[in-house]
């Protein structure tokens, strides 16, 4: 039977109450910034008044509709950067968080190490059962013969 890993080492591999998915997850945020952008570059009429189409250059002064908000939430180019500092500051906390981890000093070279170590281990112990599971067979058999004489 294989040995039970100590409650030592189970809270050594549990994450930290503060770490989430929650906290990794980026793509929810970014995809409503970006359909809140391209919902104001759509709306924005370009040349020709024709929503979607290219924008003028502009002197500076914003196209109509292209605001900080419009009137559907859309987002201009010019407000990306504070729309997106929530986002920035939560990858931040993720990234120290994930470096926080245990073992995440180590280097592909020891976790390729220590996977041969458990696998050669595991190859070892699939070859004491299958000859636990041999002997428990045999041993099966020769109750079952031994019964059969008696009986």
């Amino acid at each position: 039977m294989p040995p039970q890993s100590s409650p030592d080492a189970q809270d050594a591999l549990a994450l930290p109450p503060t770490f989430s998915p929650d906290s990794l997850d980026s793509i929810t945020e970014l995809t409503t910034i970006l359909s809140r952008l391209r919902s104001a570059i759509q709306a924005a009429p370009g040349p020709g008044g024709i929503p979607g189409g290219t924008p003028l250059p502009s002197s500076g002064a914003s196209p109509a509709g292209t605001g900080s908000l419009g009137k559907d939430g859309g987002l201009s180019l010019k407000d990306v950067p504070g729309a997106t500092d929530h986002l920035k500051h939560k990858l931040q906390k993720a990234r120290m968080q994930v470096k926080a981890l245990p073992d995440m000093e180590r280097g592909m070279a020891e976790q390729e190490v220590e996977i041969k170590e458990l696998e050669e281990r595991i190859r070892m112990q699939r070859e004491v059962l299958e000859r636990l599971k041999a002997g428990g067979a045999r041993f099966s058999a020769a109750e079952a013969a031994r019964g059969e004489k008696e009986g």
